[in-house]
């Protein structure tokens, strides 16, 4: 059984055949949203940025909205291996009264943040020559913004029913966000739509940006007056970019992109518009790494884990099954490892991403 899926858009392959898969082939690397299902991504995340792109020639762009931001943050620090260690034993802290409210769910991701990245691991990250992050959030406008549980709630309501009709719609209720380290926000002619407000990231401001890459309406409250960015409410970056649907373009090298599926949503309404997943010249330059059918088969319980954990399961049921996804995603990783020094077996393994 195959662990790793290996999705290459036209491009990917073409300078992967050329060159080989090499650190220094990589332009940029992205993580999307989606909460605990970065556990399947454990391993390689560990491999990819603890080991295989440590010493690569950079500077690199570092792309996410919620968890992948997060992951992105961890990555751009420059002992990433390190990072994720120290990540990994906080999220594992977390416990089921932590999401008694959005009060508590903020309160407990403030903590692991504290744990996790102190004054000087910020200071580390937002001044890395070698890595430009850019963490995703977005900018409420009109009733979205709003602190009443009622009126936002019409506000999402309606922003749904508008992308329903057009994805760009989406623009009237928010505007994209992007806190970016380095001097520009990464290719950035690429994705100026949905009116995009960048901001140069200050290490005082990366708790902050993280918690609104990651604050899900009802779930975990917004973050208002982020220090360096206009003023107002800010939420979850996967409300427009859930897994991203940017044609991002280098003029060589490819788009690193570990995933918890072998395709992507665009927008957090989109989830079950199949017809929407991304497709064509957004993934032209992309090399997607994600987990086979049959490998989260395998997995207990049969997935991999997902929001709903935290309130469906026990912390005695929760932590052992999640244990058990991680010391299984290292299979991913010794794949992985395995695929790159070995060019004929990886050219093999790669599947055309859908155009």
């Amino acid at each position: 059984m195959k662990a790793l899926r290996l999705i290459a858009g036209v491009e990917a392959r073409a300078r992967i055949e050329k060159n080989g898969l090499t650190p220094d082939l990589v332009r940029m690397v992205v993580g999307a949203s989606g909460g605990p299902k970065w556990l399947i991504l454990r391993g390689l995340d560990q491999f990819i940025f603890g080991s295989w792109l440590k010493d690569a020639a950079g500077p690199m762009d570092m792309v996410g909205s919620s968890i992948g931001a997060w992951r992105m943050t961890l990555a751009s620090h420059p002992d990433a291996g390190g990072m994720f260690n120290a990540f990994e034993k906080a999220y594992f802290g977390y416990r089921k009264e932590d999401g008694a409210s959005p009060q508590a769910v903020s309160k407990a991701s403030y903590r692991i943040l504290n744990e996790v990245m102190g004054p000087e691991v910020c200071e580390a990250i937002a001044s890395n020559p070698q890595r430009n992050l850019n963490i995703v959030a977005v900018k409420c406008l009109g009733a979205t913004a709003s602190q009443s549980r009622f009126i936002e709630g019409a506000g999402l309501l309606l922003a749904a029913s508008a992308n329903a009709i057009s994805r760009p719609m989406l623009g009237g209720f928010f505007r994209r966000a992007v806190f970016h380290s380095g001097e520009e926000v990464a290719c950035s002619d690429a994705w100026k739509d949905f009116g995009r407000i960048d901001v140069k990231l200050r290490p005082d401001a990366v708790h902050d940006a993280l918690m609104a890459s990651g604050s899900i309406p009802f779930v975990i409250e917004a973050v208002e007056d982020i220090v360096g960015a206009p003023g107002g409410v800010y939420r979850d970056g996967g409300v427009i970019d859930y897994h991203f649907d940017v044609p991002w373009q280098y003029d060589d090298g490819i788009i690193l992109y570990p995933h918890f599926y072998g395709h992507l949503v665009p927008g957090w309404f989109d989830k079950s518009r199949v017809k929407r997943r991304v497709r064509g010249r957004a993934l032209d330059q992309q090399l997607i790494l994600a987990p086979s059918e049959e490998f989260v088969a395998s997995l207990p319980l049969g997935r991999i884990p997902d929001r709903k954990n935290f309130t469906d399961m026990e912390d005695s049921e929760r932590l052992p099954y999640w244990r058990e996804v991680v010391d299984a995603s290292y299979r991913m990783a010794e794949e992985f490892a395995e695929l790159v020094e070995n060019q004929d077996d990886l050219m093999d393994r790669l599947e055309a991403a859908p155009e």
